[in-house]
């Protein structure tokens, strides 16, 4: 197995979003500690990373950056990922509209069945239509079917900004989010908005800008994993993408697997972090980011791939915590404020080549249904798409504020 599964719990942490050479020790605060030589390793490596992206960028300014599709996966995925939002800004664009496609994932939910049991999807099997239709007017997405819930999302993510955050640019936000999720939406018929979705276009939002914000999310909507989101029920979607989580387990921490699988802990505790791609769990704006970065140059399946690995991070506290599931949901859903990220990004990675998708939802999958007990099967409440907050961390609006302050020092 890959060593970082082996390494101690010590994550190096970030100070001020990695640019700390830029502040003067009065800007620090009195907290302030000066980074020893494993954070300075760390910088000189970002340092390194940063100047390649730039080179890279400049080299090839006059061109089309999707022919080098490629480099930029790579850009995305290695250690670092995109470092500066300068770069995400330019970046994420290409990426958005060069997603990996589904390939041999296809739909997951069509090769095996949640809960271990035949199940027949709710919806039909048509291929979706998007509608090339002319920019709505204001007025004409307020007549949207899901403006209403949109905008409430919206309004109780926003209000909960911390004080240094000025009203008029809380306005400005909310002015531009909303529209730009209900457009979003307004490109198929059949899309249903669930609650965690207006975090991925907030945190699009605030990287890349109004204008680059809606083809990056809308291509995400059509050509990535939230399409199926979108889609399908929770149940027929991310639940049964949830459900490899212990296929995974069981290949590379059987002992793991068993003890959440003795509990009956399902798979709820993650519910969040594949709808929203962790920023509804995580605190530090940089760590999501930063799976921005490796999410959008990867398989639609590699969120479930880090839930694996972070689960797998956690063992330790899992084998130290009271047998019982409320206890051990609790203990998943609170994400620790540290969490060494690129050790687990790429774990993730090495465990989506140890066990590909295509791998993954077949032979994997029909091992582990003969290993596993089918226990009786119980009618599975459906889950709502507009009251999920009872599952949640709030971790947008941590970021949200950690991105502020962090422009109002480091201007770009």
């Amino acid at each position: 197995m890959h060593s970082s599964f082996s390494e101690p719990n010590s994550p190096l942490k970030e100070v001020l979003g990695e640019k700390w050479q830029t502040a003067s020790c009065s800007d620090l605060g009195d907290n302030y500690v000066k980074p020893g030589p494993l954070a300075k390793a760390k910088f000189n490596a970002l340092r390194n990373k940063r100047e390649a992206i730039d080179r890279f960028l400049k080299k090839h300014k006059e061109e089309d950056l999707s022919l080098y599709i490629d480099e930029l996966r790579d850009f995305a995925i290695s250690s670092g990922g995109l470092v500066d939002d300068e770069f995400r800004a330019m970046i994420w664009p290409v990426l958005s509209a060069n997603l990996v496609q589904n390939d041999d994932l296809d739909d997951v939910s069509s090769s095996y069945d949640s809960d271990f049991e035949s199940a027949q999807s709710d919806f039909d099997e048509e291929t979706p239509i998007f509608e090339d239709q002319p920019e709505l007017s204001l007025e004409e997405l307020k007549n949207h079917k899901e403006w209403n819930q949109v905008e409430l999302d919206v309004h109780r993510t926003l209000s909960r900004f911390p004080p240094n955050i000025s009203d008029t640019h809380r306005d400005v936000l909310q002015t531009e989010l909303i529209p730009l999720i209900v457009r979003v939406l307004s490109v198929n018929p059949r899309f249903n908005y669930y609650q965690g979705f207006h975090d991925i276009c907030l945190t699009v939002l605030l990287v890349c800008g109004e204008k680059d914000a809606l083809p990056i999310c809308s291509n995400l909507a059509k050509n990535g994993s939230f399409n199926n989101y979108l889609l399908k029920t929770l149940e027929k979607s991310v639940v049964r993408e949830l459900d490899l989580l212990y296929v995974i387990l069981s290949r590379v921490e059987p002992t793991l697997e068993k003890v959440m699988r003795s509990v009956e802990l399902g798979t709820m505790f993650g519910l969040s972090w594949p709808l929203t791609w962790f920023s509804h769990s995580l605190k530090q704006y940089q760590q999501i980011v930063r799976f921005f970065d490796v999410f959008l140059a990867s398989s639609p399946l590699l969120p479930i791939y880090v839930s694996s690995a972070v689960v797998v991070y956690r063992r330790a506290s899992i084998l130290a915590c009271e047998r019982e599931m409320p206890f051990l949901h609790r203990l998943l859903t609170e994400m620790p404020t540290e969490l060494p990220i690129d050790a687990i990004i790429k774990d993730a990675v090495y465990l989506s080549k140890l066990m590909p998708p295509c791998l993954l939802k077949t032979k994997y999958m029909n091992e582990y249904r003969k290993i596993v007990a089918k226990p009786p099967r119980t009618a599975v409440k459906t889950l709502p798409r507009y009251a999920l907050q009872f599952m949640f961390v709030a971790g947008t609006v941590g970021a949200a504020a950690s991105f502020f302050f962090f422009k109002q020092i480091h201007p770009l």
